[in-house]
């Protein structure tokens, strides 16, 4: 048995070697033949004559080990693959060597392992032999002078665990005699490895016959496969952790770890093995909504979540990872699986449940049940009746998106018969003026919107202009959202332009409205400071011969009360937004049977509430959809609602709850064939939960 300290109290040098380091979590093992290079480790009965040092033998045992690992899900690294030294003196060489080892580890301590591999000697004896295991424990081996890395002595559990798995499975393939686990030695690689680690002496070289046997690839076999084995064991337990990852007890039953953890509040159990979390009770998976509102509750197991809703009138459950609708008492289920025979197979909320549980069965089709459309088979012969196109308008940037909207609606520019050759030209970079705008560009014959920069005229709007062969141009907003000299540069073009602004964003809204047919059905009330809610309702004002009326939260101007005298109107936003100061004065307008609010927890659920409030004005095989955390490209998409009657539904990273029963409902009174994304910004999660709901 020999002791190797080394002095640690240094300034650490800079690494020699440009090492990877690994955040995701894998398992891995760290590999470490002992010794190598000028540092022969023991040479044994026989090393001084043979050549055949210590360094020869763990090298051989540290490249089969690596070969047994092979094909596994555990990856190997190795302080050293070659016969090399990593310092000019032996303690040097130990500090760099580890620093190699823990920057492999690096990011992923907790499933990484350290093994240093090593061959014994006792120069008294020849007739000593034997395997010893061992690991750091501070209590046992504190030395003053050797102290250990913190980061090890965090892990002495789990390298205590460790070296009780490697030794039996060492000592049963090789046959070694037993020299038992150790814990009282201050080895250096071993108290600063920054994982669990161990040291394994493989028998002693001084004894001729066990150098003998360890010079044979027989052992060397042997030795590596029980080290791969119990590597592999290592791995396979169940760790109940804390809220700051703090494993509180380890299991090796799954059942028994859940149970366990059941009984606490904020664990959660992972899989060591599979590297993957089993149970969870700090992320609330399953959410619990009522129509109309925001969340009721969140669960982390689904039954708890069905059971709550199940009380509940007019819930559902969703899956928050997977944004699908897992149980509800109010949605149909719009998705049957069939057989060849048509005999339902199972309803389902969401095609892609539909579509998971067909595609491992033979002769099965999913056929929308409102519509009868099969849209999805694996029937010899049978075809899709139905599919949804996905298609995008999105240029480089705001400017050229404006444009693209605009060759989309009219591809070949004006044609010489249309009575209103006019093109609405706004502020690309401040919304306030532009809200309202997108009942006058459908009263002007659907006008196209196009953007500017304050005092430069974009040039993409330039040549759109010019392609379109404008006669007019109406600019939103006073000097200080679109310059006078974009004004000139508008006017070289050839077109009249005329210019709607007033003193601030109300009166220019009030501007717009007065441009507007007197017969407006009805008038949207929105903040106008806060963009969210009137670009939501813009679509729908466009199409269903609305305005929208910008107010200030607290209350309604006398201007703006006299523009709304005689009006139906609808408030968007929640108190928060739009005080009840408001509704009072319509209410003392007009009469309370005359005002309606129509407001959600967010911006997404006003819209959800917009989109159901006026399902019959939007009729269409299309749905166009953008994001509702910025204004450009929705803003100028209102043209495309009044051309095709489709709705604008604004999400962010995921769909809404509302949003999803809006477009639930539409999906089933409309065949969508297709799907026109505004903008290059919309996640593909969002999307697919979209498309999910209009197949």
């Amino acid at each position: 048995m020999r002791k190797r300290y080394i002095i640690s109290s240094f300034i650490f040098m800079l690494m020699l070697f440009q090492l990877p380091s690994f955040a995701n979590a894998e398992k891995f093992l760290v590999i470490d033949p002992g010794h190598g290079g000028s540092f022969t480790g023991t040479s044994g009965y026989s090393g001084d004559k043979t050549g055949y040092y210590e360094k020869v033998g763990t090298l051989k045992i540290g490249l089969k080990l690596r070969e047994e690992l092979k094909g596994t899900d555990i990856k190997v690294f190795m302080t050293r693959d070659t016969d090399r030294d990593f310092a000019n003196d032996s303690k040097e060489d130990l500090i760099e060597r580890t620093k190699v080892a823990n920057q492999y580890a690096k990011g992923n301590n907790d499933n990484s392992l350290f093994m240093s591999i090593h061959h014994n000697a006792y120069p008294f004896s020849t007739l000593v032999r034997g395997y010893e295991t061992y690991y750091y424990s501070k209590a046992a081996a504190w030395d003053e002078e050797y102290p250990p890395d913190p980061i090890q002595v965090g892990y002495e559990s789990e390298s205590r665990r460790l070296a009780t798995i490697v030794h039996p499975h060492v000592l049963k393939g090789t046959g070694l005699q037993d020299k038992d686990i150790h814990n009282d030695q201050a080895f250096y690689v071993i108290r600063n490895a920054q994982m669990p680690s161990v040291l394994v002496e493989l028998g002693y070289m001084s004894n001729p016959n066990e150098e003998s046997l360890l010079k044979s690839s027989r052992f060397q076999n042997d030795a590596a496969e029980s080290l791969a084995k119990a590597a592999i064991e290592f791995f396979k337990v169940f760790e109940v952790k804390d809220e700051k990852g703090k494993v509180i007890k380890q299991f090796k039953s799954q059942d028994e770890a859940i149970n366990y953890a059941k009984k606490l509040d904020n664990v959660t159990v992972f899989d060591k093995d599979k590297q993957k979390t089993i149970y969870d009770s700090i992320t609330k998976r399953y959410e619990v909504f009522v129509k109309g509102t925001d969340t009721v509750k969140a669960f982390t197991e689904l039954s708890d979540a069905i059971q709550y809703a199940d009380d509940r009138t007019n819930a559902k459950v969703i899956d928050q990872e997977t944004g699908t609708v897992k149980w509800s008492n109010y949605l149909y289920r719009p998705y049957q699986i069939q057989n060849d025979n048509g005999v339902s197979q199972g309803s389902y909320y969401e095609l892609s449940q539909a579509v998971a549980s067909a595609k491992v069965k033979d002769n099965m089709k999913i056929v929308k049940r409102s519509s009868g459309d099969i849209l999805w088979t694996n029937i010899s012969g049978v075809e899709i009746t139905k599919s949804v196109d996905v298609s995008s308008l999105a240029g480089i940037d705001r400017f050229e998106t404006a444009v693209k909207i605009s060759k989309e609606l009219y591809p070949d520019g004006f044609k010489a018969s249309k009575e209103e050759k006019t093109v609405i030209l706004t502020d690309g970079f401040g919304y306030a003026d532009a809200l309202s705008v997108g009942p006058l560009a459908a009263q002007l014959g659907n006008a196209p919107i196009l953007l500017t920069r304050t005092s430069a005229l974009d040039s993409f709007t330039e040549d759109e202009i010019k392609r379109l062969d404008a006669d007019q141009v109406i600019l939103i907003g006073g000097p200080n959202a679109i310059s006078p000299s974009v004004e000139t540069k508008v006017k070289k073009l050839g077109v009249a332009v005329e210019r709607i602004g007033g003193e601030n964003r109300y009166e220019t809204n009030l501007m717009i409205n007065k441009k507007l047919d007197n017969d407006v059905e009805g008038v949207f009330v929105a903040n106008g400071y806060s963009y969210a809610d009137a670009l939501a309702s813009a679509p729908i004002a466009s199409s269903a011969n609305w305005s929208i009326l910008l107010s200030d939260k607290d209350g309604l101007s006398e201007q703006a009360l006299a523009y709304l005298d005689g009006k139906q109107t609808k408030v968007l936003g929640g108190e928060a937004v739009m005080s009840p100061t408001i509704e009072r004065q319509l209410s003392d307008l007009n009469g309370a049977s005359s005002v309606e609010r129509l407001a959600g927890e967010d911006r997404y659920e006003t819209l959800a509430a917009i989109v159901s409030e006026f399902s019959n004005e939007m009729k269409s095989d299309q749905v166009l959809l953008s994001i509702g955390n910025d204004f450009p490209d929705a803003l100028v998409s209102s043209s495309l609602s009044v051309q095709s009657g489709a709705p604008l539904i604004l999400v962010n990273q995921d769909l809404k709850a509302s949003v999803q029963d809006a477009l639930w409902q539409y999906g089933l009174d409309n065949r969508v064939t297709s799907l026109l994304i505004i903008g290059g910004r919309v996640e593909d999660r969002a999307q697919d939960q979209v498309l999910n709901r209009l197949y």
